[in-house]
């Protein structure tokens, strides 16, 4: 077997700068709405409003955690921590949607008392506008980060993209609770905007816990793997016969893949070591140093001449058929094909 390539920060700490800036950015918008919805609430004392800027106080916290979890992330691998510190943003991602479940219920109480008891709203008008404004800011912000944390593969900057993307939806029912009120009279109107919203987070929060419960299982993900099996057939030369048994093993915005690789038996060690580490090197500029790869060599086995490339092969015991395919099948296959 390879030894693994050696680790270094860029492999353990992928685009650190980037996910920062990211964090960093998600906190100011979290404290930008949080003190926008303050106001609307104080100026209309809306239970709709108040759900709204519950769920942004949570998200204050939540923020200030991402850009925490962002931060270690990037740290370098250490004795006590070989593969590095990425799992901690799927804890980061975890601890949002929970809290995000919390603000949920609070939300849900919040309007069945206000449903059970009740109170006038002032100035309608002066909170539909604020939260029109927090709705647009949430959805602009939210959107960004989804997209960043998804281009990154950060699960904590998605996650805090979510949460924000979720006050986008909270401000809208926000201002459709005192909409609907100034429009019928009717007060009751704001409470059931309330609970409907919490009702929402409920459901955006399972979303988010969701997502980081598969990351810190490291759950099979179709996508990368895809695009790991056609980067080895672009890549792949003459001798390389068949890879199997990859494993992939999440670190947040980074991952390490285990992986063998059978070549001919009378290659030399020096020459198989040789094509390991290109098919390394090939993995890691595709995934811009986002990638740990381990290969493990296999000798060929006379039943896997069908699929051996080499035309001069001096143990050939069976005609060449043709290449093995490189695809997700492939390369995920427990046992080499014989």
């Amino acid at each position: 077997m390879n030894q693994p390539t050696r680790r270094d920060p860029k492999i353990v700490g992928p685009i650190p700068s980037t996910a920062l800036r990211w964090a960093v950015f998600g906190l100011v918008v979290s404290l930008l709405l949080m003190g926008i919805k303050t106001v609307g609430y104080l100026v209309t004392g809306s239970a709709a409003v108040l759900a709204d800027a519950l769920e942004s106080s949570i998200h204050i916290v939540t923020s200030g955690f991402a850009l925490f979890a962002v931060w270690l992330s990037s740290r370098p691998g250490d004795q006590n921590h070989p593969y590095g510190h990425g799992k901690v943003e799927y804890l980061s991602a975890a601890l949002e949607g929970f809290l995000v479940l919390l603000t949920g219920a609070a939300i849900v109480g919040v309007g069945v008392k206000r449903l059970i008891a009740p109170v006038e709203l002032p100035a309608i008008a002066v909170g539909a506008a604020v939260e029109l404004v927090a709705a647009l800011i949430a959805l602009a912000a939210g959107t960004a980060l989804v997209r960043a944390g998804r281009r990154i593969d950060s699960p904590t900057i998605e996650a805090d993209g979510v949460h924000i993307r979720s006050d986008a939806m909270t401000s809208f029912g926000g201002m459709f609770g005192v909409l609907m009120v100034a429009a019928t009279g009717q007060v009751w109107i704001d409470s059931v905007v309330a609970i409907f919203l919490g009702l929402f987070l409920f459901y955006s929060g399972g979303g988010v816990i969701r997502t980081a419960v598969g990351g810190l299982m490291d759950e099979a993900n179709p996508e990368l793997m895809k695009e790991i099996a056609t980067t080895m057939a672009e890549v792949r030369a003459e001798g390389w016969i068949t890879p199997h048994a990859a494993k992939v093993h999440r670190l947040g915005q980074a991952f390490h893949l285990d992986l063998h690789l059978v070549f001919p038996r009378y290659w030399r060690l020096d020459e198989a070591h040789t094509a390991s580490h290109e098919m390394q090197d090939s993995l890691r500029a595709k995934f811009d140093d986002r990638v740990e790869v381990m290969i493990h060599n296999e000798p060929c086995i006379d039943s896997n001449c069908q699929f051996c490339d080499v035309e001069s092969c001096p143990i050939r015991t069976a005609e060449f058929s043709g290449d093995l395919r490189f695809g997700v099948t492939d390369i995920s296959r427990r046992t080499r094909p014989t």
